[in-house]
């Protein structure tokens, strides 16, 4: 069963308050509640911090968890450009996408 996803994702913020806020934009768009996990600054474009977020899923098959994921995606952030995970990686996957919430 897939439980849970993980969402990394990067945001222009200040500092962590202001990261809680973008996340609670984001917990409104979804139809779940989503859980901050972590806030640090983005060590490649210090500009930018990287925020670590969980939220159930609670799917049975790879094709629901999928196809759950990818249309709670669509509701954050639209267009996505998708990455094929790694050989040997299950389960994961990379997109990339402008958000549809500010900053």
């Amino acid at each position: 069963m897939f439980e849970t996803i993980r969402w990394r994702c990067y945001a222009h913020v200040a500092n962590q308050r202001s990261a809680e806020r973008v996340v609670g934009r984001i917990g409104e768009l979804l139809p779940h509640t989503i859980g901050f996990e972590s806030y640090k600054r983005y060590w490649k474009f210090p500009e930018l911090a990287e925020l670590r977020l969980v939220s159930p899923l609670c799917c049975s098959t790879p094709e629901d968890a999928l196809l759950t994921t990818l249309q709670w995606a669509w509701r954050v952030a639209t267009p996505w450009s998708l990455n094929s995970p790694d050989p040997g990686v299950r389960h994961e996957f990379e997109g990339i996408a402008r958000p549809h919430v500010a900053s």
